[in-house]
């Protein structure tokens, strides 16, 4: 009896197959097992010199070409050619770990701080420093907005206030991007509300991140000329 069981169930796991009007059914799930490819882990790293001297290193060992994508102003991946198993190498990884500045509203002392260590200094950082220090704090910002540009009453000397119309659009240049390369510069409208809190809003339509990856795309064929030229690395967005 036991036997007789034992022999059924085997006999449940046989693939039978029916052919039915021409056409070839199976009673059972058949599953390919793929085969196991030895592949390298990926190296991440936070800076583009580190890929390009892990593309000088080992380029060789690498099924080639090797492709170098910039996914994005903080993020450059590189993978290899597909090998015989129609499979790549998914080899390097650079993650920018410079600050990544976020619009929005923050008070007089935290936007003081950014504009000297998180931008790259120019005409917009000027104005804005010499602003932040000239408007009145102790009992609020008095301002006056027609929806383009803002009026804010600032201190001059001691107790003397006037009223100073601030830029609708700053030129900024934050540190957003790898530091191998020029950061983009981009505009930012400025606002300041009844609190004296300054508000920094994005005002390129993330067009500063093209001109970012333009710039990443730009340092790998020169760093790596002779290996783009050659055909062995190729370098996209």
């Amino acid at each position: 009896m036991i036997k007789e069981a034992i022999q059924y169930l085997v006999s449940l796991k046989e693939n039978k197959t029916y052919t039915i009007h021409g056409e070839t059914y199976s009673d059972n799930r058949l599953e390919r097992i793929p085969m196991h490819v030895n592949r390298p882990s990926t190296v991440q790293v936070n800076g583009l010199d580190s890929i390009v001297k892990l593309v000088h290193t080992e380029l060789k060992k690498n099924n080639l070409p090797l492709f170098i994508r910039v996914a994005g102003p903080r993020s450059v991946k590189v993978f290899s050619t597909l090998d015989d198993v129609k499979g790549r190498d998914e080899t390097y990884e650079a993650v920018c770990d410079a600050p990544d500045f976020r619009g929005g509203w923050r008070d007089q002392d935290t936007a003081i701080i950014e504009l000297r260590s998180a931008f790259v200094p120019n005409e917009g950082t000027e104005y804005l420093l010499d602003l932040l220090s000239r408007i009145c704090k102790e009992e609020g910002v008095t301002s006056e907005d027609n929806g383009v540009s803002q009026t804010v009453s600032a201190r001059q000397g001691i107790s003397l206030k006037n009223f100073e119309r601030l830029k609708p659009r700053i030129p900024l240049i934050p540190f957003r991007t790898f530091t191998e390369v020029e950061q983009p510069e981009s505009e930012f409208i400025l606002r300041m509300d009844g609190d004296g809190r300054v508000g920094l809003i994005e005002a390129d339509g993330g067009r500063w991140k093209m001109d970012a990856k333009e710039r990443i795309k730009a340092y790998f064929e020169d760093q790596l000329s002779t290996e783009v030229s050659a055909g062995t690395v190729v370098v996209m967005m």
